[in-house]
């Protein structure tokens, strides 16, 4: 126990609470960005949006939704299933070509959904079913809107390794930097003590020699 309690005390003196907290902090990006390149690496596998805590933001590159959602636009939609959607919403489903569309349901009926692009003068001609439904759209996200053409997968996954490969080489660069400045400062220490001690001998000899010389005269 004592040991453990010495470990510990020797812990907190060389890291700050500054200093704990940057590693934590390093610490859950650094698993947040794992996660969302094992998402990304996932979804890009298996030919579907990525998602992340149930919300997904998608490309839309046709104009079937229009004026609602316009061609060139990324929407973001949530996870749903086939019981919580109605007539009315704007769903993404997987359609048989193995395609994600974002249309909106026109007919609700209990085994399966009807749907239609606003700007499409048809209905989908395929029945959608339960295991069809992938998520349900909440909002287009105007601030992709400069990433004409969609965002190349391969390109997030690079800026998400750069960004990672960043924050660790900064708290790399840290600790060195720490473990320098105290090299530094206990050197700086050792030369001062030792400077005081030849400064004490020194004077101590002094002393030695005016009492030496003193008796050598009252002798």
């Amino acid at each position: 126990m004592n040991k453990i309690k010495v470990f510990i005390s020797s812990l907190k003196e060389k890291i700050t609470v500054k200093q704990l907290i940057g590693y934590i902090i390093t610490f859950i990006c650094f698993i947040f960005c794992i996660a969302i390149a094992v998402e990304a690496i996932s979804a890009s596998t298996k030919n579907r949006p990525p998602r992340f805590f149930g919300i997904s933001i998608s490309y839309v590159p046709t104009a079937s939704m229009e004026p609602t959602i316009m061609a060139g636009e990324y929407i973001m939609f949530t996870k749903t299933s086939f019981e919580d959607v109605e007539n009315g919403d704007i769903i993404v489903y997987k359609s048989s070509r193995d395609m994600y569309i974002v249309h909106r349901i026109v007919e609700v009926h209990d085994e399966y959904l009807i749907t239609k692009g606003d700007n499409n003068l048809y209905q989908d001609n395929e029945k959608i079913y339960p295991n069809m439904v992938y998520g349900k759209y909440v909002t287009t996200v105007g601030i992709l809107s400069i990433f004409s053409g969609g965002i190349n997968k391969g390109v997030v996954f690079f800026l998400l390794m750069m960004v990672l490969v960043v924050m660790i080489g900064m708290q790399v660069a840290s600790i060195v930097i720490k473990s320098k400045t105290e090299e530094i400062n206990k050197n700086a220490e050792e030369e001062k003590k030792k400077m005081l001690d030849e400064l004490r001998m020194e004077i101590l000899q002094e002393e030695l020699e005016k009492q030496k010389n003193n008796e050598n005269e009252d002798a």
